[in-house]
C-alpha cells in the first residue's frame, strides 16, 4: 500500500511494484486506515507511508497502528522529502522499519522494500514454527500431567484399598477441593489465586493420606473406635507422609511439591488450634490445607466407614456448619455453604445407590446399637430423623444431653453445655478431666462416681441432684439422669453412659 498525497509519487512507486504485487493507493492517512481496516494485516505485505499529508499525516497513522497493534504484523517504511533526524528518530520509535528519502533511486527502493517483506515473512515463519512447537510442548505437558496424575492416583488408591475404602475418595477430594478453591478465590481478595494454581493444588490433594501406608494394619484396619493410644499412632500418618515425600529425590515442580507436603502435614489442623500434628491456628494453616481438610471431613461423613454408615448430604452439611466436626475458617465455611449443593453432582460424588452391607461386628450409631446385616438408606434417614427430634427437644427444654464412651474415655455434650459452662462439647480423657474439674466440688465428684459404680444390669439407671459451677461464676443445682450401656453379650461390663442434665429451679443441697 502506497500512502502519499502527491499522485506522481504514488504513480512512480506503483510502476516499481505493480508487476510483483497488487498495489493499493491512498491519498491521505484517513484513506489509508480505511484500506487497512478493509484488507487487514494478512493481506497488506508492506506500507510505504508519507509523513506530510492533509486530513491525517503519517504520524497519526502510525499512532493508530500502535493503538490497534497492527504495527506488529504490518511493516511500515517511511517516505519523506525532509532530512530531519528528529522526525526520523520519531518514526523509528513509533515502529517504522526503514526510512526512504525523496527523491529516491528506484532500484534501491525496490531492494529495500523486498528486504523488508522477506524479513517479515521470515519473522512470521519463525513465529508460526514457535507456536507449533509450543502446541506440541503443551500436548506433551498434558500427557505428562495425565501420566503423573495416573501414578499419583494409583499410589493414593493403593493406600485407600489397604484402608478398605472404595478407591474413589481421592477423586472426590480433588473435585471438592477445586470447587471450594474456585469459589473462594473468586470472592476473596485474601485468597485470590489463578486457575492454574488451583488445578495444581487440587492435584496435590490426592497425596493427603499417603502416610497411612506406614500405619500398622492393627490400627488402620481396626473395625471400631480407636483407643487413645491407637489414635495417637493414627495421627502420625501426617508426619509419616511428609517423611515419604522428603525421601523422594524431587527435581520437578517445587510449587507442586510444596502443596503436597503442606496438605499432607496440615490437613488435620483446625482453625482454633486444636488440630494436629503442630497445633497451627488460623491463617498459620495454608488455605489449601484448610480446603482439603474440609473436603476430607465432608467426604468422610457422606461415605460408608467400618464404624458408621454414610450420612445424608444435608445432615453432613449441617454437622459441619454447626461445628460438630471441629472449627473451620469462617470464610471457608461460608464458601462451603454456598457450594454445598454442587457437591451432589453425580459426576463428582459417585455414590452407590444400593443399600449398605454391614459385615463387621455390632457398632454404635450415636446411642443406637446396629447389628450385622443390611442398613438401608431409609433406615439411616429414620435414625437421623430421631436425632433431629432429640435436638429439637434439647432446644425446647434447655436440657443438656451427653454420651460417654468408656473405651475412648470421651464424653460428648449437646450444644447447651458449651453455652452454660464455656467448655468444649467434646472432652477426651474425661476421667482425669472430671477429677481435676473446678466446676464440681469434691463431695459432688465422689457422689457422682459412687452412683455410677452402683449401676448394673438389674439397676441400669439413676437420678440425683448435683450442684455445678456455671460460666456465670455462680453454682446452680442440676438434676442428673444417667443410663448405663452394656456390651451386646449380656455381661455386666459397662461400655458407656447416656443421660441428661436439667436445671432445678430450687437449689439442691450440696452433697
Amino acid at each position: 500500500m502506497i500512502v502519499d498525497d502527491i499522485e506522481i509519487n504514488r504513480a512512480i512507486l506503483y510502476e516499481l511494484f505493480h508487476e510483483q504485487y497488487n498495489v493499493l493507493e491512498a491519498e491521505n492517512g484517513k484513506a489509508a486506515l480505511a484500506l487497512i481496516e478493509k484488507y487487514g494485516s494478512n493481506s497488506i505485505a508492506v506500507v510505504l507511508l508519507d509523513i506530510v499529508m492533509p486530513v491525517m499525516d503519517g504520524f497519526e497513522v502510525l499512532k493508530h497502528m500502535i493503538q490497534t497493534k497492527i504495527i506488529d504484523d504490518m511493516p511500515v517504511i517511511m517516505i519523506t522529502a525532509e532530512s530531519d533526524e528528529e522526525k526520523a528518530l520519531k518514526g523509528y520509535s513509533m515502529g517504522v522499519v526503514d526510512i526512504i528519502n525523496k527523491p529516491f533511486n528506484p532500484d534501491i527502493v525496490r531492494r529495500r522494500v523486498q528486504n523488508t517483506v522477506d524479513l517479515f515473512l521470515h519473522k512470521f515463519y519463525l513465529e508460526d514454527m514457535v507456536e507449533r512447537q509450543m502446541d506440541a510442548l503443551e500436548l506433551q505437558n498434558e500427557k505428562l500431567k495425565m501420566s503423573n496424575t495416573f501414578i499419583i492416583d494409583a499410589l493414593s488408591t493403593a493406600v485407600e484399598f489397604r484402608n478398605q475404602e472404595s478407591g474413589q475418595h481421592i477423586r472426590r477430594i480433588r473435585a471438592l477441593s477445586k470447587i471450594l478453591l474456585e469459589t473462594l478465590a473468586g470472592q476473596s481478595e485474601k485468597y485470590r489465586m489463578p486457575a492454574e494454581e488451583i488445578d495444581t493444588i487440587a492435584s496435590a490433594s490426592a497425596m493427603h493420606d499417603i502416610g497411612k501406608i506406614a500405619i500398622a494394619d492393627a490400627v488402620l484396619l481396626k473395625p471400631g473406635r480407636l483407643t487413645p493410644e491407637e489414635f495417637e499412632v493414627m495421627k502420625t500418618h501426617t508426619t509419616k507422609g511428609c517423611d515419604i515425600l522428603k525421601s523422594i529425590n524431587f527435581t520437578g515442580d517445587l510449587a507442586y511439591y510444596k502443596y503436597c507436603y503442606e496438605i499432607c502435614r496440615w490437613h488435620h489442623e483446625r482453625w482454633d488450634g486444636r488440630g494436629y500434628p503442630d497445633g497451627l491456628q488460623g491463617d498459620e494453616i495454608p488455605v489449601w490445607a484448610q480446603v482439603v481438610s474440609l473436603a476430607d471431613v465432608y467426604d468422610a461423613l457422606t461415605s460408608d466407614r467400618v464404624y458408621k454408615p454414610a450420612f445424608p448430604h444435608d445432615v453432613a452439611v449441617s454437622m459441619i456448619l454447626n461445628g460438630e466436626c471441629g472449627v473451620f475458617n469462617p470464610e471457608l465455611l461460608s464458601t462451603f455453604e454456598q457450594t454445598a449443593s454442587d457437591f451432589l453432582d453425580a459426576e463428582i460424588i459417585n455414590r452407590n445407590s444400593e443399600p449398605m452391607t454391614i459385615s463387621h461386628s455390632p457398632r454404635s450409631f450415636g446411642s443406637v446399637a446396629v447389628d450385622d446385616g443390611v442398613l438401608s438408606g431409609r433406615t439411616v434417614e429414620l435414625l437421623w430423623r430421631e436425632r433431629a427430634k432429640t435436638r429439637a427437644l434439647e432446644e425446647l427444654t434447655g436440657d443438656i444431653i451427653f454420651d460417654y464412651d468408656s473405651l475412648t474415655d470421651t464424653v460428648r455434650f449437646s450444644a447447651r453445655f458449651v453455652e452454660l459452662f464455656s467448655l468444649d462439647n467434646e472432652i477426651k480423657g474425661f476421667r482425669a478431666s472430671l477429677l481435676s474439674s473446678p466446676i464440681i466440688s469434691q463431695d459432688g465428684k465422689e457422689k457422682l462416681l459412687n452412683e455410677l459404680m452402683k449401676l448394673d444390669l438389674r439397676k441400669p439407671r439413676c437420678s440425683f441432684a448435683l450442684p455445678i459451677m456455671c460460666a456465670s461464676g455462680a453454682p446452680e443445682a442440676f438434676s442428673l439422669d444417667v443410663q448405663a450401656l452394656f456390651d451386646s453379650e449380656g455381661s455386666d461390663e459397662k461400655t458407656g453412659y447416656i443421660g441428661r442434665l436439667a436445671r432445678i429451679e430450687e437449689p439442691a443441697d450440696t452433697p
